[in-house]
């Protein structure tokens, strides 16, 4: 009896804990604390030869999970052999450009002698080099600033990631292309703040950090066919609110929690002023006539967006009952306006589940949606 009294005290104290923390919970200071932490990401190796340069390093904090920072896979310039090595992306694709230090205007040995060594740069050693820098940006981030976000609990992770879809690496001068893996860095908020506390030391707590190589992930089809679903779904010509202008939609797979997509809709188009909302045809408008109309709309496009989860959310059938399917949706621009800046939609594989088996009504499925609204 004894012991049974002990458990029964033991799981109020934890769910005491929790309630505290969620009536405690301050979203303003963990926004603060996201932005900070992205622009550390962003800059940790400007002024240095070898160093990453990350633009519009973009963070989520998810509850009861922890924060993934997304740093798209974009330009940076470190020391190989003698030579300048420059990766850019742009759009969906990604390119490594090999090109030597800018020679003095009469020094034409000294061009042959980078040229020829530009080329004799080979693709493998490229992307080993642009891994082992991004391994050496993640570990600096997640053992020395880190912690600097508060808020999260001890079985919280840190994750840091890098976006972008078929990335590849050219090589100047040759035919070769490679495709550039992504890479996923995580580690335990409980293993920081044992390493400030001494517990470990900055080895070992460099230890605890798992690196991921998305090389040989195995793409789930089910995720890809969703996001073509969906991408399709809010194309001008279907949607009769807000539209997407990319025809493809970013998700992440989390270990422990399910999936998450980010999409960014817009609503019009401008032309000297005169403005042009494209999914209804109207025409004409001013800027405040556009701002009423775009405004007006969201409460439907809200509805449609859950009706539209739980139509073709059904679909993906490696979702497990207790993960998430989740949309992070930036909205369209409305300054002035009532309407959120930007929502995240979620709901629970075993409602997905439940709607397709017919054990949950579509009204009972869609009041299981919950819908989140944000403004700066």
């Amino acid at each position: 009896m004894k012991t049974i009294r002990l458990i029964i005290a033991g799981m109020l104290l934890c769910a005491s804990v929790d309630f505290t923390y969620a009536q405690s919970f301050d979203e303003e200071r963990m926004d603060r604390d996201l932005k900070i932490a992205e622009n550390i990401l962003s800059t940790l190796a400007r002024g240095e030869s070898r160093s990453i340069f990350y633009d519009n390093v973009e963070s989520n904090y998810i509850q009861d999970y922890g924060v993934i920072f997304s740093i798209p896979q974009s330009t940076f310039v470190f020391k190989a052999s003698g030579s300048s090595v420059v990766y850019r992306s742009s759009g969906g694709g990604s390119a490594v450009v090999v090109a030597p230090e800018a020679p003095e205007p009469d020094d034409e040995e000294r061009r042959v002698i980078e040229d020829k060594r530009r080329v004799e740069i080979k693709g493998d050693e490229l992307a080993e080099l642009a891994e082992e820098n991004l391994r050496e940006q993640m570990t600096t981030f997640l053992v020395d600033y880190a912690d600097l976000i508060g808020q999260l609990k001890p079985s919280d992770r840190i994750i840091v990631q890098t976006s972008g879809k078929n990335d590849r690496i050219f090589v100047s001068g040759r035919n070769s292309v490679k495709k550039q893996s992504g890479l996923t860095a995580q580690i335990l908020k409980s293993d920081l703040i044992a390493f400030k506390q001494g517990k470990l030391d900055r080895s070992e707590v460099i230890g605890k950090i798992s690196f991921t190589s998305n090389e040989n992930k195995e793409v789930a089809k089910d995720l890809e066919l969703f996001a073509t679903i969906f991408a399709r779904l809010y194309e001008p010509d279907l949607s009769s609110t807000y539209y997407m202008s990319s025809r493809s939609i970013g998700y992440t797979n989390l270990e422990g929690y399910g999936v998450t997509f980010s999409m960014k809709m817009y609503s019009s188009t401008s032309d000297g002023g005169i403005h042009t909302i494209r999914t209804t045809g109207e025409t004409g408008l001013s800027q405040e006539e556009r701002n009423e109309k775009v405004n007006a709309m969201y409460p439907q496009f809200e509805q449609t967006f859950k009706e539209n989860l739980l139509d073709y959310g059904r679909t993906i059938r490696s979702m497990k009952p207790e993960e998430m399917l989740t949309f992070k949706v930036k909205l369209t621009e409305c300054r002035g306006c009532e309407m959120p800046e930007e929502i995240e939609v979620s709901v629970k594989g075993e409602v997905l589940k439940g709607y397709d088996s017919g054990s949950l009504s579509k009204e009972s499925a869609l009041k299981k949606i919950s819908v989140t609204k944000k403004r700066d």
